[in-house]
């Protein structure tokens, strides 16, 4: 039953300002039933009329607080066992749009329906909930309505139908995967729809247009609920894998393991995961890159052990500066695996806090020592959106013997205040620092700090690093130099009836990049990207032109692609042009030019980057780069390179699915092969077949790094 609608949508239809949160939630109620539920999506059931509908649904995008084009409709109803959500999306059948059956899809280019839960009603920490129309599911952790952690999974029901005139999606979502206080008779709720022919974002309650639909101080509150109390829900996942490896250093090698991991709720806010014998066989491979910059290459963690609750254990502001880094656990310098025994996780969340605590032990291969990792994160909630917090990391390297030459043991420390002060919803400070004690390396310092302003049409910001011999050996630290960074930005997003027809908005803006050293004060380099033009369309594509100055100061040698730099002093301009088509289209794609100085001499890069997708059961991608480098370095080089890879998915549903994706880089002379088979033969309970070929034609490569190896893996998911 609908009990109350605070006036938002009437005070801000049509406005395009950032409006603060209602003084009062909206509330609305979901009727109790009991008997059996057919997760269908038919709505045969009785109590589904009987159900209250929420139809306020209004925009945030294009046109925010405007009624939503499509009418979208939503009911809920629970047992004991469930909440249930069944919503009714008019669409001609026709202009339905999803790339592909992926499970965690893009929220951006596919239609879908999903909703946000705030069980602590802390307005801070929500699980999401979403679906297309094709049945493929994406959950997701979210953190302050800004920290993102898609890879967290969890074992929830959803059926959908396609009709002429709409499509309908019911959820199961289990009271064991939500988090709440024993005693809660309420959540906070928001609801979300993307209409991705329309390029048209609706929800409700409302929220703000530069905001997400995860900003919690927007959402109503669901009321008169009665869930049973959180039980000590133990899942066990253990898997089963065996490996075929034939590499030009062993031959042929075979191998099976077992092994496993426990997840168990002590308590409504407590979670205990063990892992032992951990296993990453199913994770997909990195994708190569030509770094032509002076900082180090970002890959992102794809490990579903470490992606869990991975926002609690992330106190930095950005990429740039990280205390914790889980790719450093597991994988050695180039991204190979390295054995990992186990380890263990405890996470505690509640209104007023966050706790984490990791410890994990890798064994000793080849250059990499047996390791032990140790974690430990709090952070306490303050009044409103604001918090502060600390994180303690320490690595245990043991001494290592290779041949007659021995490697010392080493320890590693670091200690962690960070914080975050948002007084209201347009302006926010987050900062860290982060101090580091190495036995070897001695102590180091590493700091960071943003402050911006933001609202519907502006973005103000200034970011700050500074690096004084920091060395986190379970962190990240993406500029190898004792560095100081200044870095002012604004950005606009200006709408109007003057834009010409099919422009949504023009989006200029100005960013500048000062490095200095932290040890003396010289610059070290500088960078400002202008953007005096950026037009994005109606249909989601952009167009954009980019000039950028650079100086840079180098006080040794540089070597972008091997080629040798002089050390000196070097201005140069470099430009860029880029359009982006409607990457929800059967075909989009992007293309790119950049080009002018660098350093001494000249580059020009084309990438360009394409999608095909008949059918959501159907992708196939393909990109490339080319660099053209001339008159580079001491010896005047001419050189150019190239990346391309090429990939496809394919899939019978969304729990049946083939993918593959090969790359090659003509710099490292490598390429690899990757294809994978997954088979989701029940909620989170997989089979996979994988095959994986590395090739590398560099004179001197490390022996081993040429060879091929089929993997079969298989999970199974049980609670007790």
């Amino acid at each position: 039953m609908l009990l109350a609608l605070a006036p938002v949508a009437d005070r801000t239809a049509h406005a395009q300002d950032l409006f603060e949160p209602p003084a009062q939630a909206p509330v609305i109620q979901a009727i109790r039933i009991t008997g059996t539920v057919e997760v269908d999506a038919r709505a045969d059931e009785a109590f589904w009329a009987d159900a209250e509908p929420i139809r306020e649904f209004v925009q945030l995008d294009p046109r925010q607080g405007a009624p939503g084009t499509y009418g979208t409709e939503v009911r809920l109803v629970f047992d004991e066992s469930a909440l249930y959500v069944l919503a009714v999306c008019r669409q001609p059948r026709s202009e339905i749009r999803v790339q592909n059956l992926e499970r965690d899809f893009s929220f951006d280019d596919n239609d879908l329906f999903g909703l946000a839960i705030d069980g602590f009603l802390d307005q801070r920490n929500a699980v999401g909930f979403q679906v297309t129309p094709y049945g493929n599911q994406r959950d997701l952790e979210v953190l302050d309505g800004t920290g993102f952690n898609p890879d967290w999974n969890a074992r929830w029901r959803v059926a959908t139908r396609i009709e002429d005139d709409q499509w309908v999606a019911e959820f199961a979502i289990p009271w064991s995967i939500l988090r709440y206080p024993d005693d809660t008779d309420r959540l906070g709720i928001i609801f979300a729809r993307n209409i991705r022919g329309l390029n048209e974002l609706v929800s409700w309650p409302p929220v703000p247009r530069s905001l997400t639909v995860y900003r919690m101080a927007y959402g109503a509150e669901l009321v008169h609920l009665d869930p049973p109390r959180p039980s000590r829900n133990l899942q066990v996942n253990p898997y089963l894998v065996s490996t075929f490896q034939d590499s030009d250093l062993n031959g042929s090698t075979s191998d099976f393991e077992v092994g496993g991991e426990i997840k168990w709720a002590l308590t409504p806010n407590t979670v205990l995961d063990i892992t032992v014998n951990t296993d990453f066989a199913q994770a997909e491979v990195d994708r190569q890159s030509i770094n032509l910059n002076r900082f180090s290459v970002f890959f992102p963690e794809r490990r579903q052990f470490f992606l869990e609750n991975a926002n609690i254990f992330s106190p930095q502001v950005t990429n740039w500066i990280r205390p914790f880094f889980s790719r450093r656990i597991g994988l050695d310098d180039v991204g190979r695996p390295i054995p990992i025994d186990g380890g263990v996780r405890l996470t505690n969340r509640s209104p007023r806090h966050e706790l984490g605590v990791l410890a994990m032990r890798q064994q000793a291969l080849g250059f990499s020592p047996e390791s032990w990792f140790g974690v430990a994160r709090y952070s306490h909630n303050i009044a409103g959106q604001s918090r502060l917090g600390g994180m303690f990391t320490w690595r245990e390297n043991e001494a290592l013997t290779l041949g007659d030459q021995t490697i010392p043991g080493n320890r590693n420390l670091t200690y962690t205040v960070d914080g975050l002060w948002r007084p209201n919803q347009e302006f926010g400070v987050q900062a860290m620092v982060s101090a580091s004690q190495d036995d070897l390396a001695g102590d180091g310092l590493g700091a960071q700090l943003w402050g911006f302003f933001e609202n519907n049409w502006i973005y103000i910001g200034l970011l700050e690093y500074f690096n004084k011999d920091y060395n986190p050996a379970i962190g990240l630290e993406i500029l190898d130099t004792n560095y100081v960074m200044h870095s002012p930005a604004v950005y606009f997003d200006l709408r109007g009836d003057w834009l010409p027809s099919g422009i949504r908005s023009f989006e200029p803006g100005i960013t500048a990049y000062y490095f200095e050293s932290s040890d003396d004060g010289d610059l070290l380099f500088a960078y400002m990207p202008i953007r005096p033009l950026r037009l994005v369309f109606e249909n989601g594509g952009s167009l954009g032109a980019v000039i950028e100055p650079n100086r840079q100061q180098l006080d040794t040698p540089f070597f972008p692609v091997g080629i040798e730099i002089a050390p000196g002093r070097y201005d140069y301009t470099r430009y860029r042009l880029d359009f982006t088509s409607d990457q929800s289209a059967t075909l989009g794609g992007s293309v790119g030019v950049e080009w002018g100085d660098y350093f001494d001499g000249e580059l020009t890069t084309y990438s360009i980057s394409a999608r095909y997708a008949p059918v959501p059961q159907v992708e196939l991608t393909a990109d490339y780069e080319y660099n053209q480098l001339r008159q580079l370095g001491v010896a005047g080089v001419d050189e150019d390179t190239r990346l391309y890879s090429v990939g496809a998915r394919l899939a019978l549903n969304p729990q049946v699915r083939f993918s593959t994706f090969y790359q090659r880089n003509s710099v490292s002379e490598a390429a690899s092969w990757n294809a994978r088979f997954a088979w989701e033969y029940q909620p989170l309970s997989y089979f996979y077949l994988v095959y994986n070929r590395d090739e590398s034609d560099v004179p001197g490569a490390l022996p081993g790094t040429t060879g091929s190896e089929v993997i079969a893996k298989l999970t199974y998911l049980f609670s007790l």
